[in-house]
C-alpha cells in the first residue's frame, strides 16, 4: 500500500472512530502481513487514531517471524496477532517467539484441519461442499475492506474485487451500501435472507 493510500485510510479512520462505529483495525491484507516493511511505523499510525480502548491486529502465517521482529512488535501498538498456518513447523516457532516476547496469540488451524479456500476461489478440488455455522459478519456489520491499491470490497476473501463498492478517495463512501455479491455464491459463511434479497445474485 502507498503512503497516500494508507493515510487516505487513516482519514476514514478517524471518521468512523469518531462516528463511534469502529470496532477494530485488522492490518492482514490478501498477502502475508510481515512482508510490509512499514508495519511496525503503520501499526503504531493507526493506534494514533483508534485510541487504547480498540483492538489492533495482524494476521500472519509465521514464516517471517523472528525473535527481533516479535520483540519489535510488542511497542508497536499491536494487541492481536493471529496465527493462520501454512506450515506447522514456522507456525510453532512463529508462537514460541511472540509468546517469549510477552504476546497473547490466537492460533487458526484453517487450511490444516478444514477447508479454507477463500470462499471457493483456492483449490476447488479441496472445496468442502457445505456451509459452516459461521455467520457473515462482514456483510451483516457493513464492513469494507480496503485493499493495497485503495479499493474496498465487503470481504476479506475478496483479493480481486469482484465485490468492489469504492475506493479511499470517494467524497461518498460512507453513503454506499454493502451488499452480497458474486463471491458470496461459493462462501462458506451463512449469509441472512433478507441481506441475499438485497444482492446481486438469486439465492
Amino acid at each position: 500500500m502507498t503512503d497516500e493510500v494508507f493515510a487516505k485510510s487513516l482519514y476514514w479512520l478517524d471518521k468512523l472512530c469518531k462516528a463511534g462505529t469502529q470496532k477494530e483495525v485488522n492490518l492482514n491484507g490478501n498477502g502475508e502481513s510481515t512482508l510490509d516493511p512499514k508495519l511496525i511505523e503503520r501499526i503504531g499510525m493507526v493506534r494514533g487514531v483508534v485510541g487504547n480502548e480498540r483492538r489492533v491486529s495482524f494476521c500472519t502465517n509465521g514464516v517471517n517471524m523472528t525473535p527481533e521482529l516479535a520483540h519489535n512488535l510488542k511497542g508497536s501498538g499491536i494487541n492481536g496477532i493471529d496465527i493462520s498456518p501454512h506450515s506447522p513447523y514456522h507456525a510453532r516457532k512463529a508462537i514460541s517467539y511472540l509468546v517469549d516476547a510477552g504476546h497473547t496469540v490466537l492460533c487458526t488451524p484453517g487450511a490444516i484441519v478444514q477447508t479454507h479456500n477463500w470462499a471457493g476461489q483456492l483449490e476447488p478440488i479441496h472445496t468442502v461442499n457445505c456451509r459452516l455455522v459461521i455467520r457473515c459478519d462482514p456483510l451483516i456489520e457493513g464492513r469494507g475492506y480496503i485493499q493495497s491499491e485503495g479499493t474496498l470490497s465487503p470481504c476479506c476473501y475478496d483479493y480481486r474485487n469482484l465485490g468492489q463498492f469504492g475506493t479511499v478517495f470517494d467524497d461518498d463512501l460512507l453513503e454506499r451500501e454493502i451488499k452480497p455479491y458474486e463471491l458470496c455464491k461459493t462462501c462458506h459463511q451463512q449469509i441472512p435472507n433478507e441481506l441475499l434479497l438485497r444482492g446481486a445474485y438469486e439465492n
